[in-house]
């Protein structure tokens, strides 16, 4: 037996501090209160409002105190405990600063979602904000970065923790706070999903509803859900066929020509409105003229939209699928979630199982909101992105105008011989709208508006919505004359962020947008109002068409319907067909494969290659500013010279082997390249 050296000192036991764990007791909800009202007055915008807010929400507001307590005592488990605590409190009050950044440039509020979609949010910061803002920003993050690699490295650490306790009391808090939030939507205190983010924020409180949207993603599976089920609601739909309307008498086209399945444009315009609807509002003329007049002459109804300021993506999702938004996570992209891993019906696989050609387009990045892979789920077989446009002029902010989709949009009618489904999606109109704009000739003058309004953002609003307008006359006129029948659904994606609010709109509501069926032809249409998940099957219904699963659902229900039960199975359908067993399908399997996407309309060719004194120059067709010379697989420097001319300037040495030309990202992100040039085979 080892003995004990003589002198050495007897190790005593620590002994817990007890006088420690009531400081803290009392410490963290005093900090979670102070958080939260921090958090809750960057979300209300002012101190008025956030004393409004807590006196007519005190239990929601306790809540949020509640939700915030609970993260901090995760601190509890670990030696480095203020480390961790200090650093908690430093992400929920970047998140409270976020948020209130976020409302002020979109109105929709901010969520988990977009911490996911950094990346592209990144790529429009030069667009909402200057440059010493961007520099005061990035500053902050990277001063917060510091400040908390500090707090890890330098705070003392405790020397013992009780694990149980801790994560006992942890444990506990989630618990507490899962248990009422359960009972709060039993008793309906909160609801059972977030169909209005603006309006949910604002009665729930940031906290809430951030942690709602945080990991809160996909389709609910609904209690009732079963493959008998289903198969129930498959059997009422078969049960059920929807009355075809029958196609138009031929007038100015051939007598073969078939006018029951006509081309189908939609035109997807960014943040477009009758700003006449603003109730007090006057201008010295009409800011939409083509809009409204294509409204009163042809068939138009109000379209109940998904978002309002942002969310453009959501909109296209709902008009495309027939799927209601309001099934999945608050604040949820399907485009960035589940349509990355599946592929799901919309109106171009519908036209497409009839011999269409499918193309998208947008004068916006290829990659945003992943459009450049998430469109071959959709069924789409080309997409022409702005990096496919030649020749695009700019806004001053920096969006591109929308008067090249013209041209694009004849292109993609005529590269084919089929009849074409084409969705436009405009973004000259989108903002941030300049709160110093200053009145340019032709502008409609703003003669009265209601106060709440930023009169200079609205000028400038206006002036871009002008120009958008202009975009759809031009297009009206080209498509008039066109020598094929053409049906053209015209609508605004969601309302700008321009501080309106429901009781300044004749409408009464801000998710109602408008939208105008036209058509070159003399087919009689209806618009009645309608969600934006059942505009294309009323659209297919009034042209005899029908489609796959969600198509022929809406179709046997009346139009417009919302009643629960045709809420409640529709949702059962979304669960089934995109988390389930697919068992509304046709042997359980999902009849729609990716297509195998083209991005352009038209491809882009190298006929020839020169290289004089290390000037390599190429020749081809549809080349634009984008376009990149790769030399042996190596990116260089490319000027454009015209759609059938690229120049690069390389060093003399450099051999010259295999020449290609790719479509670049304007953050470097290849969309796709050409077949390569032999210099050696090609001259």
């Amino acid at each position: 037996m080892k003995k004990k050296k003589k002198g050495a000192p007897v190790e005593k036991r620590r002994k817990y501090d007890h006088s420690d764990g009531r400081k803290r007791i009392i410490l963290l909800p005093v900090m979670a209160l102070v958080l939260t009202l921090i958090v809750e007055g960057f979300n209300r915008g002012s101190a008025g409002a956030l004393f409004d807010y807590v006196v007519s929400h005190p239990f929601y507001f306790l809540y949020n105190v509640l939700i915030i307590l609970t993260t901090l005592t995760f601190s509890e488990l670990f030696k480095r405990r203020k480390s961790v605590l200090y650093t908690t409190c430093v992400v929920w009050i970047a998140l409270g600063i976020a948020g209130y950044l976020v409302v002020r440039e979109r109105t929709q509020p901010f969520t988990s979602m977009d911490i996911l979609m950094l990346g592209d949010a990144i790529t429009l910061t030069t667009i909402y904000y200057t440059w010493p803002q961007i520099i005061l920003m990035f500053g902050s993050i990277f001063l917060g970065i510091v400040l908390v690699i500090w707090m890890i490295t330098r705070l003392p650490r405790r020397r013992h923790v009780n694990y149980t306790l801790s994560l006992s009391l942890f444990c506990g808090m989630v618990t507490l706070c899962f248990c009422l939030c359960t009972l709060g939507v039993y008793f309906g205190y909160y609801p059972r999903y977030f169909d209005n983010l603006v309006n949910a924020y604002d009665e729930y409180g940031f906290a809430t509803c951030f942690t709602f949207t945080f990991g809160d993603m996909g389709v609910a599976k609904p209690s009732e859900y079963s493959t008998e089920t289903v198969s129930g609601i498959i059997e009422e739909i078969d049960d059920t066929e929807p009355e075809a309307t029958p196609a138009p008498e031929a007038h100015e086209f051939g007598e073969d020509d078939d006018l029951a399945h006509p081309n189908v444009i939609y035109v997807q315009l960014e943040s477009l409105f009758d700003v006449n609807t603003i109730i007090g509002s006057s201008y010295s003329t009409d800011p939409t003229p083509n809009f409204n007049r294509l409204s009163e002459e042809y068939p138009s109804g109000e379209l109940y939209v998904p978002s309002i300021g942002g969310g453009t993506a959501n909109t296209e999702f709902e008009v495309l699928s027939g799927m209601n938004l309001d099934f999945f996570g608050a604040g949820e992209y399907p485009y960035n979630t589940i349509l990355r891993e599946t592929t799901c019906e919309t109106i171009a696989y519908n036209l497409m199982e009839l011999g269409y050609s499918t193309t998208a387009m947008h004068n916006h990045n290829g990659t945003f909101y992943s459009r450049n892979e998430v469109y071959a789920q959709l069924g789409f077989e080309h997409f022409v992105s702005l990096e496919y446009m030649p020749y695009v002029t700019y806004t001053p902010v920096g969006w591109a105008e929308d008067t090249v989709l013209t041209d694009e949009v004849l292109k993609a009618l005529e590269a084919t011989e089929e009849r074409d489904f084409v969705m436009a999606i405009t973004v000259e109109s989108h903002g941030k709208y300049d709160e110093n704009y200053v009145y340019q000739e032709g502008d409609p003058i703003v003669e009265s508006l209601p106060e709440q309004i930023n009169e200079s953002k609205f000028c400038s609003y206006l002036h871009l919505i002008h120009a958008t307008d202009e975009f759809l006359g031009e297009l009206i006129g080209v498509l008039e004359t066109y020598d094929e029948p053409v049906v053209c659904v015209f609508y605004g994606d969601h309302l700008p962020a321009l501080d309106l609010t429901a009781d300044i709109l004749t409408t009464n509501n801000l998710y109602a947008s408008r939208y105008v069926i036209w058509n070159n032809f003399g087919a009689e249409f209806e618009a009645p109002d309608l969600q934006a998940y059942q505009l294309s099957a009323s659209l297919l219904e009034q042209l005899g068409i029908s489609g796959g699963v969600i198509t022929k659902y809406h179709q046997s229900y009346e139009t417009g319907c919302t009643d629960q039960d045709y809420l409640d199975n529709l949702e059962m359908l979304e669960y089934d067909l995109l988390y389930g067993d697919q068992s509304g399908y046709e042997d359980g399997e999902n009849p729609y494969v990716a297509t195998d996407i083209q991005m352009g309309v038209v491809p882009i060719e190298i006929t020839s290659v020169s290289n004089e004194y290390g000037r390599v120059l190429v020749n081809g067709r549809n080349f634009t500013e984008y376009s990149a010379i790769l030399i042996d697989g190596t990116v260089y420097e490319t000027a454009f010279i015209s759609s059938a001319q690229v120049v690069a300037i390389v060093p003399r040495t450099t051999p010259v082997g295999e020449v290609a030309v790719a479509q670049l990202t304007s953050d470097g992100v290849e969309l796709s390249r050409t077949e390569p040039y032999l210099m050696e085979s090609g001259g």
